[in-house]
């Protein structure tokens, strides 16, 4: 007996990855494709997110850095179709000596991410379609933290701020 073959789960869908250029961004874009999406990358280095649309068939790309609020909205202000997901893995975990780092240094290390998080949210509205998803993931880029380093992770929605004596 043979088993039906299985509809693509994302067929008709468009996913939008955000620091889709390589890691886990360019995987779960590579499932995506595989699942029948289009997908749009953005990235910030153009050689490398054109390297990684060639290889995934990508819809389209955007080389802009998304930390930059009005590059941000400007991307979401041009998409040409509604999409049904977006997935955030750029931006990175801030580490450093906390008792050497600058008042300044230590609010963006915090709010980072936050920001970041927030600001797609507020561009994605309207735009994506009913049922859509947003993820947003972060981590420590394999990186042992030590004592006295401070660092933002970022996982499951929640925010921890990682202090060791």
């Amino acid at each position: 007996m043979t088993t039906p073959a299985r509809k693509p789960e994302l067929l008709g869908q468009t996913v939008v990855v955000i620091g889709g250029s390589a890691g886990i961004g360019m995987e779960t874009a590579r499932r995506a494709r595989t699942e029948g999406a289009e997908v749009v990358l953005v990235g910030r280095d153009p050689g490398r997110l054109e390297r990684a649309a060639g290889e995934l068939g990508a819809q389209r790309t955007a080389a802009f850095d998304a930390t930059d609020p009005a590059a941000l909205a400007t991307f979401f202000q041009d998409l040409q179709a509604p999409i049904d997901h977006v997935m955030v893995t750029a931006g990175g975990p801030s580490y450093g000596p906390l008792l050497g780092m600058s008042a300044a240094e230590v609010r963006d290390a915090i709010s980072d991410h936050a920001v970041l998080e927030l600001e797609v949210a507020r561009n994605a509205v309207g735009r994506v379609r009913p049922g859509g998803s947003l993820v947003f993931m972060g981590g420590t880029g394999a990186r042992r933290v030590s004592r006295g380093v401070l660092t933002m992770e970022v996982g499951d929605g929640v925010h921890g701020l990682v202090i060791l004596k």
